[in-house]
């Protein structure tokens, strides 16, 4: 059986002390089994306080990596310095920074040959706007999304998918029941057939809470989920994981 997967992604939110107090909040409740696992992406100036001061131990990553290797790059933060202060993922994608930030397909290529060369595990983010999605155009943009991103000889065993919709982001709006069906189905299909792997862990996104999240998680082809505000809450991100 293929492990349930609950991403908590803080995005510019929470300093040190509220960071470590909502960990550690999470942690004392839930615990990561062979089944079920939960990671935080917090910001990354406090990746090193919350794992230096946690109570147990806790799956941690970064919101974002540098499409450079190092050198004259202000302000960027390497996929290798990531790695140094022990994250073990990075969110690679978002659809938050595709918007604000006018990330490119090639632009993302270079973000995930970096995390791969170090050794990180890679959350993809794919999604349409809600222009696409009236207009039935989901599938497509996501497979132009997809396309070119990955090699043939990466190795997909680290590569998690989260279809996250643009419009259902913080709008306590989300897709049917069948349109995330239909969606998931699709991204496994088109890793199927064009690497030739099966069953890529594709998570759904989107103003997940406690009380969509059962419904979004029976369904076979949703291997967890990636929530933004409701992880800012332990208690209902709590909620989340025992729903997975």
């Amino acid at each position: 059986m293929k492990v349930k997967i609950l991403i908590a992604n803080w995005k510019m939110n929470k300093n040190l002390k509220d960071g470590l107090v909502l960990a550690n909040a999470i942690n004392k409740k839930i615990t990561n089994t062979k089944s079920k696992k939960f990671i935080i992406l917090p910001s990354i100036h406090s990746v090193n306080y919350i794992k230096q001061n946690i109570k147990k131990s806790i799956l941690i990553g970064a919101q974002d990596c540098s499409p450079f290797l190092k050198g004259a790059y202000t302000g960027d933060v390497s996929a290798k310095m990531i790695k140094s202060i022990g994250c073990k993922f990075t969110l690679i994608g978002h659809s938050e920074r595709r918007i604000y930030n006018n990330e490119t397909n090639k632009l993302l290529l270079e973000k995930v040959c970096r995390a791969n060369e170090a050794g990180l595990k890679i959350i993809f983010c794919v999604g349409e706007t809600i222009e696409d999605f009236k207009k039935n155009n989901s599938l497509k943009v996501l497979k132009k999304q997809l396309t070119g991103i990955f090699g043939t000889n990466y190795n997909f065993n680290n590569l998690i998918i989260a279809y996250e919709p643009v419009w259902a982001i913080g709008t306590n709006k989300t897709p049917q029941i069948a349109d995330i069906k239909k969606t998931h189905d699709f991204i496994k299909l088109f890793f199927k057939k064009n690497y030739k792997f099966s069953d890529i862990p594709v998570l759904y996104g989107g103003s997940v809470n406690s009380q969509n999240s059962k419904e979004i998680f029976s369904l076979e082809c949703v291997n967890g989920g990636l929530v933004g505000g409701a992880s800012l809450i332990a208690r209902e991100f709590i909620k989340i994981y025992d729903t997975l």
